[in-house]
């Protein structure tokens, strides 16, 4: 998400504390004025912003599932129009917002920068809020001398911080929600590895969810059909020929839609497939169709394995252990259970 023609108006800065040791809140520091920065130093500050918003891997589009009067979104809206003096006390909500957010003493403290500007061809207004961590480092002094300090923040190299930017959809802005467009960068965030996220931030501070995009719904329901096969009762036999359908349906089949209801009818009884869809209409997966897009799950569907025990594994293609592997359970001596294992194939090589 490139931000062309990026200009800051203006910024505000307050500080938020690590929780205290008995867990409570420690009051933000506020600032009484403005951030001024010379021409250098704005210079910076957006080339940080810009350089954030480049990596489309550390950035995601998210929509806006709080916007009621006191939350991030309604207040950032109401900066945009204030005065300077207005635009400096109001934003230490948002130092409030975050420090009630960060619920355990795990959280650092850190630097809550709210500013505002224009963006895009045409101009179109934002406001975004970015909490940066300080770190230490040595400052060079004369003669060659040093000094130590550790509150230095926004440098280059450590990417330290995390930024939610709101944009305005048209000129002027619409209401909230759907009037603009949020986006917010992490250096831990990836569109693949979402729980990985600080959610604390992006969910509980900005208000903000994950896109239920086709990538995401169609991993929900390879995860959600797994789940269900997996503590079905139903003899593993089954249980084998239902993972066989599952890979065969989102990998082989041509179609581009997934559909719980048609996943039912191809590969399970009427029974069965009747439990199916009442358990993933309680894990509230979409009765409709939806586009198919396994970017997300190729990777775990490229090998299966098949454990048994006394640490004996069967692993291959999946495509290939569904084509040429049959699963049998049998009675062995004395009740025992066994399995029978038929490789349509002869045997190659052994270690």
């Amino acid at each position: 998400m490139p931000l062309e023609n990026l200009t800051i108006r203006r910024a505000s800065l307050h500080e938020v504390h690590r929780r205290g040791d008995d867990r409570n809140i420690v009051p933000p520091t506020y600032a009484t004025e403005l951030f001024e920065l010379n021409a250098a130093g704005l210079a910076t500050f957006q080339k940080r912003v810009q350089q954030a918003f480049q990596s489309d891997a550390k950035c995601l589009r998210m929509t806006i599932n709080a916007h009621a009067a006191g939350s991030v979104a309604a207040i950032g809206v109401d900066l945009i129009a204030a005065n300077d003096a207005d635009f400096v006390t109001q934003s230490q909500a948002m130092a409030d917002l975050l420090a009630a957010a960060q619920t355990s003493r795990g959280y650092p403290g850190g630097l809550v920068v709210t500013f505002d500007g224009t963006v895009g061809h045409p101009v179109r207004r934002f406001f975004g809020i970015m909490k940066a961590e300080m770190h230490e480092a040595f400052l060079k002094g004369e003669n060659l001398q040093a000094s130590f300090v550790d509150s230095v923040f926004l440098s280059p190299k450590t990417k330290l911080y995390k930024i939610g930017l709101f944009v305005a959809a048209d000129e002027p802005p619409r209401a909230l929600p759907g009037g603009w467009n949020a986006t917010v960068y992490d250096s831990q965030l990836t569109a693949a590895a979402r729980d990985g996220a600080a959610l604390y931030f992006h969910e509980t501070f900005l208000g903000l969810a994950f896109p239920e995009n086709s990538a995401q719904q169609t991993k929900h329901f390879y995860q959600k059909t797994r789940e269900f096969i997996a503590s079905a009762a139903l003899p593993e036999e089954e249980k084998v020929d239902l993972y066989n359908g599952l890979y065969s349906y989102l990998k082989l089949d041509r179609e581009p839609t997934v559909q719980v209801a048609t996943f039912a009818e191809r590969f399970m009884s009427e029974e069965v497939g009747d439990d199916y869809q009442r358990h993933m209409r309680r894990e509230r997966f979409p009765e409709e169709a939806i586009q198919k897009d396994i970017s997300e799950i190729a990777g775990g569907m490229r090998i299966r394995k098949l454990r048994f025990g006394g640490q004996i594994t069967l692993s291959g293609p999946a495509q290939a252990i569904s084509d040429q592997v049959q699963v049998t359970p049998i009675d062995g001596p004395e009740g025992e259970q066994w399995t029978q294992i038929t490789v349509h194939s002869r045997l190659e090589s052994q270690q």
